[in-house]
């Protein structure tokens, strides 16, 4: 099939690609910046050649449908990903529009089937305990929420008219080859030479992009018709989360932080990003990592058969990847490299 990839200069788009073209699949990019496109695929261990690329931006609707036409396929993975203030304009401006854009035109020129990949802040603040697929739209107050939840809205209007839309919600996504370095990875540069805070409350999920790929994968035929993957992989606590650290290095680094530090860190955190500072978490931030719950991924692997990596392989993985890109010093990742 050929497929069109958005936001294939992207973590998730990336690794798509990879799979796609490992598959036997044709591959268009539409992308914004040509020119970012052959260094990545290079990067990602990927013949540039083997990628055709579409000049234009999923806000501008005539250059979305000239690079869906004659394409079998879509996987829309491009959206503004932040949690910081001085983001909120762009993903107002880019997320929906892009959404409107690509799953439209994707929708008019007949593509089977329609990979839209949402998130689990659409979902959020959760309504159920455990999270499921059929989770009701909500989308917090941040702006990456409020509008990845306008898109969920849009692609479930396409299910509901019968269109062969297929939606996948990840939750914090992480893995190696993280070459634009993605939210979480810039969060754990600072785990893990600072230290992993722990404090009551403080939880979330992983889900490894080889894995969302994956699913990509197996869903890339035509008649399927319309579904819904929940991905959100492993759900730890705070405990857990440096537990899991310290089985993959040896040891690990962590600080007991109250919860009502990480809120006045979070606050802090947004006037910092005003001023062009990252203090790594923001009031949005904090939202979503006090209020998390874990999800029920059995009918994704159900449907699918994919099955989702144990968090010590993921986290393995990745800490070794950024140790070989220059992320992080050997002394920050213990005895993994003994092994």
């Amino acid at each position: 099939m050929k497929v069109l990839v958005t936001g294939g200069t992207g973590f998730v788009g990336s690794h798509a690609i990879r799979r796609l073209l490992a598959d036997g699949h044709e591959v268009r990019v539409l992308a914004r910046t040509p020119s970012k496109v052959a260094p990545l695929m290079t990067q990602m261990g990927v013949d540039p050649s083997s990628v055709e690329i579409a000049e234009g931006d999923i806000t501008d609707a005539e250059s979305v449908r000239s690079a869906v036409e004659g394409c079998d396929a879509v996987v829309h993975t491009a959206a503004v990903v932040a949690t910081s203030p001085d983001a909120e304009a762009e993903m107002e401006a880019t997320n929906l529009a892009g959404a409107t854009n690509v799953l439209g035109a994707a929708v008019e020129a007949g593509c089977d089937p329609i990979i839209h990949v949402s998130s689990v802040a659409a979902l959020f603040p959760f309504q159920t305990d455990v999270v499921t697929a059929d989770h009701p739209v909500v989308g917090n107050r941040g702006a990456y929420g409020r509008t990845k939840a306008a898109c969920e809205r849009l692609a479930r209007s396409y299910q509901d008219d019968g269109k062969p839309v297929i939606i996948i919600y990840p939750s914090g996504i992480m893995g190696p080859d993280d070459w634009n370095e993605s939210i979480n990875l810039e969060s754990f540069k600072v785990w893990l030479e600072k230290g992993f805070p722990k404090s009551k409350g403080f939880s979330g999920s992983y889900v490894d992009v080889r894995d969302l790929a994956e699913i990509m994968a197996v869903s890339m035929h035509p008649g399927g018709g319309a579904h819904r993957y929940l991905a959100m992989g492993t759900y730890l606590t705070s405990d857990a989360n440096v537990q899991v650290i310290e089985d993959v290095l040896g040891s690990a680094k962590s600080f007991p932080l109250p919860r009502q530090l990480f809120w006045v860190w979070g606050k802090l955190g947004d006037v910092a990003k005003r001023f062009g500072k990252d203090l790594v978490v923001t009031s949005d931030g904090y939202e979503y990592m006090f209020n998390s719950k874990p999800g029920d991924d059995s009918a994704t692997t159900e449907a699918t058969g994919v099955v989702f990596r144990p968090a010590t392989e993921t986290f393995a993985d990745t800490f070794r990847w950024m140790h070989a890109a220059g992320h992080v010093q050997t002394k920050d990742v213990g005895t993994l490299l003994d092994s």
